[in-house]
């Protein structure tokens, strides 16, 4: 071991146990047990831990509270590192060099990190654990999920996932917990700001409520949905806030509370939801990804369903349980934690980043409505064909029909319009569209809708799905004027351009009559081309 470094074997009970003694108090806590009981499930047979560890973010709590009370408190933290690999032999050379070289060796085998503060009852000050490693069930997918550059003994690991913090009970809730989770992701992935737990229960205060001063320091027992919103527009981000409104009938959120939350988090975007089972104060977790049901009978769908009908989980980070946990959309499934969506939840909160004027579930409604447009013109459309070309255009069945269009599932997502240009001229799409896009300027952000057969898009595999049709729609535009950008189906393709010299605000419409069936791949996460998939049915 080095002075500071030592190396922890976990291979047997004896050893976990050790590993208890080591982290002393902390070992007891419930989030604790269970991030070394997963750790543990996912292969982990050495460990290193870091002591002493200075960490940035207890460094701002302690300042912040810590540093002024009688009670002496210590500053100075741990970091514990999981492996699925052997590092016996790691300290052997003494060429630091050679040392930094061999752990970067171990790179693949690395499953995370946790970093244990000195107070008993909230010892984890965050912790970053791979998505691959703790969410590597096929049906699982993270689609929000960043990348850390992880600096240990001079070698530098990476790992992908989404962070993970305590609520730490003397400053702060649950609620500045899953702020803090959603703030530190945007911070790793694109480079937004960094704030501390005390910053963001500072901002959440401004100004203060009453309802949050019943609890000293003020917040530290909960936020207030408004207080919560207020941190998240003061870390820069455009929150969107969904609740249920009060009918004679009851509760009625006006929308399918599992489409928006799967439309958003499919966008890589963590949703923060507001849970209560009937207790004074809820509990805030974040949605950061979502599992598949393979066993879901398609036919038994409603019409125009949205992707998120084939999610029978979300995965949440949950700050008093763990990472990556199983939240149920219907009660009776599987489930890591004591709740459900359909009777639990109480409220989301989006953190949408700067120019995103329509949300998610109005861009997939205009979607539909021009795909619906579309349908009810293809006659005119196929009457404008040369005979000898009309035999071969694609046909209404293929999603025309009434039934078959209804049935359409709808997979919307938010992306950056440069990346929307990359994969559709990488795509399997018609070449008219290619020329189309590729000499387009597009938004920074625009809302992408793609329209499945629900047998073409239920398979775990991405590349086993296919793309019948898809709208793009301006994300910085409006609901009540023009937005729509292109519209690609079966042997059509329609497209706005909006003239910067014209005298009117009317966008400019081009029709083109495309002769290809518009059978192509859906978006994957992290992937610009389709090379994969290509290869994958070529094999």
């Amino acid at each position: 071991m080095l002075a500071n470094t030592q190396i922890v074997p976990l291979g047997s009970d004896g050893d976990w146990a050790n590993l208890a003694q080591i982290l002393g108090a902390s070992s007891q806590n419930q989030l604790v047990a269970n991030l070394l009981d997963a750790a543990r499930n996912k292969g982990c047979i050495y460990a290193l831990l870091e002591t002493p560890y200075i960490d940035r973010d207890f460094t701002a709590s302690f300042m912040a509270f810590y540093a002024s009370l009688f009670r002496p408190y210590k500053k100075l933290c741990k970091r514990l590192h999981f492996f699925a690999c052997d590092l016996s032999q790691l300290f052997v050379s003494a060429d630091p060099g050679e040392i930094a070289a061999n752990l970067e060796s171990s790179a693949s085998d690395y499953l995370g990190y946790v970093v244990f503060r000195p107070l008993a009852h909230a010892p984890v000050s965050r912790a970053l654990l791979s998505y691959e490693w703790f969410a590597d069930d096929a049906a699982k997918e993270v689609s929000a999920r960043a990348t850390e550059q992880v600096h240990v003994l001079g070698a530098s690991l990476e790992l992908s996932g989404f962070p993970l913090t305590q609520q730490d009970t003397r400053v702060g809730a649950c609620a500045q917990a899953a702020i803090w989770m959603a703030g530190r992701y945007f911070h790793l992935k694109h480079r937004a700001p960094w704030f501390s737990l005390s910053e963001i229960t500072d901002n959440a205060l401004r100004p203060t409520d009453a309802a949050i001063t019943r609890s000293l320091p003020a917040g530290s027992d909960y936020l207030t949905s408004d207080n919560m919103v207020r941190a998240l527009r003061a870390m820069g981000r455009h929150p969107v806030f969904y609740a249920p409104h009060e009918t004679p009938q009851g509760y009625d959120w006006g929308i399918d509370p599992s489409a928006v939350i799967g439309q958003y988090v499919d966008s890589g975007i963590p949703v923060i939801l507001g849970l209560n089972d009937g207790h004074s104060v809820g509990h805030a977790v974040v949605a950061v990804g979502s599992q598949r049901d393979e066993t879901l009978d398609v036919a038994t769908l409603a019409p125009e369903s949205a992707q998120a009908v084939f999610a029978s989980n979300f995965l949440v980070m949950d700050d008093q349980r763990g990472a990556y946990l199983r939240l149920p959309v219907e009660a009776g499934g599987s489930s890591d934690v004591p709740y459900n969506i359909s009777d639990h939840l109480q409220f989301m909160i989006v953190p949408l980043p700067n120019k995103v004027f329509l949300t998610s579930e109005i861009a997939e409604a205009i979607a539909r409505g021009f795909v619906n447009d579309v349908a009810s013109k293809i006659g005119r459309f196929r009457s404008q064909l040369p005979a000898q070309k009309q035999a071969n255009w694609p046909q209404e069945a293929e999603i025309y029909e009434p039934a078959k269009l209804k049935g359409l599932v709808a997979r919307t997502y938010l992306t950056y319009g440069w990346k929307y240009k990359s994969r559709a001229i990488r795509n399997q799409t018609s070449d008219i569209l290619k020329q189309e896009v590729i000499k387009r300027d597009f938004p920074k952000y625009v809302w992408v809708t793609e329209f499945s057969h629900p047998d073409e898009t239920k398979p775990l595999d991405p590349c086993a799905r296919t793309v019948r049709a898809h709208v793009v729609i301006d994300a910085t535009g409006s609901r009540f004027w023009e937005s729509t950008l292109l519209v690609d189906c079966p042997g059509v393709m329609v497209a706005w351009d909006f003239d910067p010299s014209a005298t009117e605000d009317a966008a400019r419409q081009s029709l083109f009559l495309v002769d290809h069936p518009n059978i192509y791949f859906p978006k994957i996460r992290g992937q610009h081309t389709f090379d994969v998939c290509l290869a994958a049915h070529s094999a």
